[in-house]
This record gives structure tokens, sequence and C-alpha cells, in this order.
């Protein structure tokens, strides 16, 4: 099956879309939708559009145009609000998209997608307890969709993953970032959901598939069990309707998250030593959450 694969960069202001060929290792249920359409959704309480199957649709369809002035007038709207919240790093430069990162070590270092902070000339992040600090780009890994950060803050709290050969197949999970709301968020919110069954895509290595509602802005978050480990990293979703006008087929909520198995690989070639654990006791949404925030930052691109 051919899917539409999104990435998830940050906030209403940027996007990439690539065709990837997934190879499934088990079958894989989705929706047959031949009859259904897809529509300019737009959203009245939030002043939103948004591209859904008809079907999918409780707002009211839109013409392209109308599409287009709205989505204009959101973007204005939030450069606007982005700009009163943030004063600029520096003269001249703007915030243009947000991600999530985490600590991982001692020392500032921070985890979060490539995509996040490709072609920022300055990154930023701010953290829950309200600090924003520059953070400068120690490494990346386009391949696997992976950056190291670093910043001068002091990083006591750091995050804990399982082991990379753990098994990830079908467990409740929580992911804790920052996921677009129609704006992008000021503080951490807790996304709800599942892992599926494991399968492989090309040219990116293994990766965790997870039933949840991830939004641009989830980029670069972690991925936590139910004892509060982080067994990946968010990094795509499907394109729902991208993927139904090139299958016909309705896959709904399937994101991406880059496993264990690379992201402990990509720590540990640039020397950032990681806290791993065993599984313990489950803890509720509400704990994981809270244990998790300390950890969180927003990640700010800036040109």
């Amino acid at each position: 099956m051919i899917l539409q694969f999104k990435t998830l960069a940050g906030g209403m202001l940027t996007s990439g879309i690539a065709l990837i060929a997934i190879v499934f290792s088990a079958p894989f249920s989705a929706e047959s939708a031949q009859s259904s359409d897809v529509v300019n959704c737009y959203d009245a309480d939030r002043d939103q559009v948004q591209v859904k199957l008809k079907s999918d649709c409780t707002g009211e369809a839109v013409s392209k145009a109308e599409a287009e002035a709205i989505k204009q007038r959101r973007i204005d709207r939030i450069r606007r609000k982005l700009q009163n919240q943030t004063k600029p790093l520096e003269p001249g430069k703007r915030l243009v998209s947000v991600g999530t990162g985490f600590f991982v070590a001692p020392g500032g270092m921070i985890l979060t997608n490539n995509h996040v902070i490709a072609r920022c000339p300055k990154v930023s992040i701010t953290t829950t307890a309200g600090q924003r600090l520059e953070a400068t780009i120690e490494a990346t890994s386009p391949a696997f969709d992976l950056a190291l950060l670093k910043a001068e803050v002091d990083s006591h709290i750091h995050a804990i993953f399982a082991q990379k050969s753990d098994q990830l197949t079908d467990l409740p999970i929580v992911l804790v970032g920052y996921p677009n709301q129609g704006i992008a968020p000021i503080k951490p919110l807790l996304t709800p959901g599942r892992t599926l069954k494991r399968y492989q895509i090309s040219k990116l290595g293994v990766m965790v598939p997870i039933q949840a509602d991830v939004r641009k802005g989830n980029s670069g978050g972690p991925v936590i069990d139910e004892s509060g480990r982080v067994i990946g990293v968010v990094t795509a979703k499907i394109d729902t309707v991208s993927t139904y006008q090139q299958t016909g087929k309705i896959v709904r909520d399937v994101g991406f998250a880059v496993s264990n198995s690379v992201v402990l690989g990509f720590l540990g070639n640039n020397h950032v030593e990681v806290t791993t654990a065993d599984v313990g006791e489950k803890a509720s949404e509400e704990q994981l959450f809270a244990d998790a925030r300390p950890y969180i930052v927003r990640v700010g691109c800036w040109q």
C-alpha cells in the first residue's frame, strides 16, 4: 500500500510532505471510502479551514478561494500573536514554527526532530518554567529525522528511556508536547494513544507506529509508556486526505515515532549518556504528564 506520509513541522506556518512506500509486517485495517469527497472544511469556532473527507467535516464546506482567504487571515493573526508573546532572539528574526523537544541528559542536552530545526538560522527552547534560551545545534541525522540541541540551562531532570530491545506492540502510551490547537500552544499538552504493530519504512529504519491524534507541533516530542519511559520520538503522521486520494482508503490518526533502536544509537554516537530502565509500575495519565513536564521544552525556529 502507498500512503501519504506527513512530517509535523510546528505551528501553522511550515509543513513537509513526502510519498513513501510502507511495507506492513501484518495486515493493516483501513476503511474503504470510494464514495467520499474531499472538501475544505471551515470550523467557525476556531476560524480554521482543514482539508477533510466530506464525511469527517462537521463545519461548513467552503470554496478554494474562501479557504485561502481564511488561511491567510489566520496566518497573519498567528504571526501577530507570536510576535506579541515573544521578543525576537535578535533584530530582524521572527518565530516561524514551533515543535517539541526534551532534555535527555545533564548539561542542557535536548533531543528533537531534524525537520523542526532544519533551515533555522536561530533556534530557541522554552522550558515549562517559562525560561527561553537560544539553543545550538550539536548534531543532526536527516535520514532518521533527529537533532541534538544544547542550551545553557540546568537540566537536572531528564527523560528515562526504555531499552531498545523492549517489545512495543499494542501498548497504551501518551505523547507530551505542543500540538497545534488552532494556534501553537504555550504550555505542553498530553495526547493519549496506543502503539500498533511494527513495520518498516524505506530508507528511514525501524519506526514505531502509533494510534493517536498526532498534530503539527508534536514533532520531536517523546512517546511515553505506562511506566513513564520514553519509547520513541514523534516524527510524522499519515495524511488521511492524501492517502484517500491516492488509494481510496481512509486511515485516521496514525502517527510514527523514531524507535529507541535508532534514538539510543544516535545519542550514543554523539557521546550523550542517557538513563534507561526496565518496565516499572503503571502510572495514571495525570502522573505521567506531571513527571514529563519538567523535561519537555518548546522548540522555536527563527528566520
